[in-house]
Order: structure tokens, then sequence, then C-alpha cells
């Protein structure tokens, strides 16, 4: 019977908590190098929405002629099919009516971002 038992190959439990340990250490380095960079990702997407938001609110600007807008009340607002009236949708400019952030808009027509939505 012994024979039989000899020749069967398998780890050893050191060799097994040897590279549970490895796999812990990687984990601990990759884990929050990964969350940094989808962080980084959500500042960027926010700012890249931003730009667009202002884009749109200075295309619209532009085209309609206007020095001044109404700007949101405050707290801003993520509904862009409100800005600035029923009658001068946003929505014109931007390719959805909701953005993930919260913006504001003064009369003069410059966009700040009150919240990410990230």
């Amino acid at each position: 019977m012994r024979r039989f038992h000899r020749d069967k190959g398998g780890f050893t439990l050191v060799e097994l908590l040897v590279a549970a340990g490895i796999l812990a250490i990687l984990a601990a380095v990759a884990v929050p190098t990964v969350a940094n960079f989808i962080s980084s990702s959500h500042d960027d997407a926010a700012a890249a929405e931003l730009s667009n938001v202002q884009t749109a609110v200075d295309s619209m600007m532009a085209d309609r002629g206007l020095e001044a807008v109404a700007a949101f009340a405050s707290p801003g607002t993520s509904d862009m099919t409100i800005f600035p009236s029923a009658t001068n949708p946003l929505s014109d400019y931007l390719r959805q009516p909701t953005t993930n952030g919260t913006y504001s808009v003064t009369v003069g027509g410059t966009v700040t971002q009150e919240t990410t939505g990230y």
C-alpha cells in the first residue's frame, strides 16, 4: 500500500501557504493602484463632462445671440432640459438631457460643477 501513496504527487501545506502569501502581497499592492486609476478616471470624466456642458452653453448663447442667460437656481441641477427655459432648451446642444454631475450657470454663461455624480 505504501508504494501507491509514495508515487502520488501533491503540494505540501508549506508550499500552499507560501503561494497564498505571495498572492496576498500582490493583491495588497494591486488594489490601491486600481482604486487610484478608478478615482482619476472619474475625475477625468467629470472634467470632460464639465467641458461639454460649458461648450453647449456657449453654443446656445452664440446661436441665439444671448449676452446673458437665466441662471439655475441654487443648488445646481443635472436636468439640462430645463435650461434656461422651456422655449430655449439646452438639450438641443447636448446629446443627453441629464448629466452625471450637478451644474450651475451664471448669468454670464459660466458653468460651474457642484458635484461630479461619481
